[in-house]
């Protein structure tokens, strides 16, 4: 299998992961690790979040494309 996002769903992490202030942005370690991608299949589509080393979670599923 093989996940990926979409023109839309890259631009909306990047805006995201910019405003997003987070204690561990420019400290999370040698290999980084601060961020979490999840794709998650269903019989519908694909749940795609975005989970940060402080817990912060962003949801780039498209519903509207179910």
């Amino acid at each position: 299998m093989n996940f990926q996002l979409d023109n839309k769903q890259l631009k909306d992490y990047i805006e995201w992961d910019k405003k997003h202030q987070c204690k561990f942005k420019n400290n999370c370690g040698a290999i980084g690790g601060r961020l979490t991608f999840t794709f998650t299949p269903t019989g519908l589509g694909v749940i795609i979040k975005v989970k940060c080393a402080c817990g912060e979670e962003l949801d780039l599923s498209n519903y509207e494309e179910w």
